[in-house]
C-alpha cells in the first residue's frame, strides 16, 4: 500500500493554484496571449469558468453555456471589430436595443438578456513606467519596451520587453476589474445561461499602445427568476 499513498499524496500536493477557483485546468492556461494565435474558445472558456467559479462561491447557481448566446456575442464582436470598448456604456446601450431581438432568432427564449462589456490591458503592464515601441526588432510579437528607446551609440542598449499576459492571467485581471462595476450583474440570482466572445480591439495594435483585449458577456435568464 506505501507505493499507492505515496503516489495518492503526490497527486494532491501538487494540485496546481486554480484549485483555489474551483475550476479544473485547461490546457495550455498558462500560454502567452498573442495576435496570430489566439485561442478563443480557450480564452472564452477561462473567462466562463472563473466567473462561474466566482458565483459558486457566493452560493450562487452557475451559469450554463449558451451557444445562442455565445453567437450573438460573437456577431457583435465582428461589427464592433474597430471600435473601442473604453465606454462600455455606450456599447451596452447600443447592444441593448436589438439584443432580444437578436438573441430570440438566435434560438434563445429565455425572455431575459443583459450584456457586460469590457476592454483589458493583454500585456503585463505596470501601469506606470515609460515604454516606446520598437518595430525592428524580432526578439517581441508586440515590440513594447520599458524605458526610452536606446540611442544609436548607447554601450547597454537593452531594454526589458512589455511582455503578454498568459490565458488565466488576463482572466483573472479582467473579471476583476469588472467586478468594480458590474458585480450586480454578473451575481443576480435571474441569469442561468451565458455565453461569450472576447477578441483582439485591432485598432490597438501596432501603436505605441498597451495592446486591448475587448469581451462581450451575455447573460440570459428569466424575467420572473429570483423574486421569490
Amino acid at each position: 500500500m506505501k507505493p499507492i499513498l505515496f503516489i495518492f499524496f503526490s497527486l494532491v500536493i501538487g494540485q496546481p493554484a486554480l484549485e483555489k477557483e474551483n475550476i479544473d485546468q485547461p490546457s495550455h492556461f498558462s500560454e502567452k496571449l498573442s495576435v496570430m494565435q489566439l485561442n478563443h474558445s480557450l480564452l472564452n472558456t477561462i473567462v466562463f469558468k472563473l466567473i462561474n467559479a466566482k458565483r459558486q462561491k457566493k452560493g450562487l447557481d452557475t451559469l450554463e453555456y449558451n451557444a445562442a448566446l455565445n453567437q450573438v456575442a460573437q456577431n457583435y464582436q465582428n461589427e464592433f471589430e474597430l471600435r473601442r470598448f473604453k465606454n462600455t456604456t455606450s456599447v451596452e446601450r447600443k447592444i441593448n436595443k436589438n439584443l432580444y431581438k437578436r438573441t430570440k432568432k438566435a434560438g434563445f427564449d429565455g425572455g431575459l438578456v443583459l450584456p457586460i462589456i469590457a476592454e483589458f490591458d493583454a500585456l503585463d503592464y505596470d501601469g506606470k513606467s515609460e515604454y516606446y515601441i520598437d518595430r525592428s526588432k524580432t526578439d517581441s510579437e508586440f515590440k513594447l519596451y520599458y524605458g526610452k528607446k536606446p540611442r544609436k551609440n548607447e554601450l547597454n542598449p537593452y531594454r526589458k520587453p512589455i511582455e503578454p499576459l498568459n490565458y488565466y492571467a488576463f482572466a483573472q485581471k479582467l473579471i476583476k476589474n469588472l467586478e468594480s462595476e458590474n458585480r450586480k450583474k454578473l451575481y443576480a440570482k435571474s441569469y442561468k445561461w451565458g455565453g461569450t466572445h472576447l477578441q483582439w480591439h485591432y485598432k490597438s495594435l501596432n501603436k505605441r499602445k498597451i495592446p486591448q483585449i475587448k469581451m462581450i458577456f451575455l447573460l440570459g435568464g428569466f424575467a420572473t427568476a429570483g423574486m421569490r
